[in-house]
């Protein structure tokens, strides 16, 4: 977690709109525990120890255990309202994708079984097409991660990636390795407003 600490380190200097969270504590890491589906994997419990989380309003958000446990409290009245990535797709977007909260791409057994599989702990959004995607960091029981391509004009794409998904798992891949890829997007997203 070295080099996204440096890279972190680097961008706030140069810029205000990406930084770094304050490492979390084990007991915020407990708080947020229940609300996994599977055990959190010991590269995400470092990630929350050394680095905390990464926040920016524009371009990039990795959840802290803090802010993820409140970004889930503020749902709490919704019906999709787990850390599963079909209902953090549906919190990207302002709790309003109906074709997921109204089962149109996929049946409710479909969409509990993704969102158990796969819980989500982040995203970036696009500026390459005019903010109408997403990527969308997930992990599975391996504790394989990935970033998850999602464009809101071609849903039933997503909804077949995830669906092959569930049958093959994720490719094994590091949560740094994936966080290294979305820093260099967001640092060029970041490069082109100077």
């Amino acid at each position: 977690m070295e080099e996204i600490k440096n890279r972190i380190t680097e961008c706030e200097l140069e810029y205000d709109e990406i930084h770094e969270l304050a490492p979390a504590t084990n007991e915020e890491i407990e708080m947020i525990t229940p609300y996994f589906s599977q055990p959190i994997p010991e590269e995400l419990i470092t990630f929350y120890k050394t680095v905390g989380g990464i926040e920016s309003d524009e371009i990039f958000r990795i959840f802290s255990p803090e802010n993820l446990f409140n970004q889930i409290q503020e749902r709490a009245e919704l019906e999709h309202n787990s850390i599963g990535i079909i209902d953090m797709i549906i919190a990207f977007w302002g709790n309003d994708r109906p074709e997921f909260q109204q089962y149109e791409l996929l049946t409710e057994e479909e969409t509990e079984k993704i969102n158990k599989t796969f819980p989500c702990i982040g995203w970036i959004m696009s500026e390459e097409d005019n903010y109408e995607s997403g990527e969308y960091v997930i992990f599975d029981k391996k504790g394989h991660f990935m970033n998850l391509y999602c464009h809101q004009d071609d849903l039933g794409k997503t909804k077949n990636q995830l669906l092959k998904l569930l049958e093959s798992g994720i490719p094994e891949r590091s949560l740094e390795n994936v966080l290294e890829e979305l820093f260099e997007r967001a640092q060029g997203n970041l490069s082109r407003w100077d």
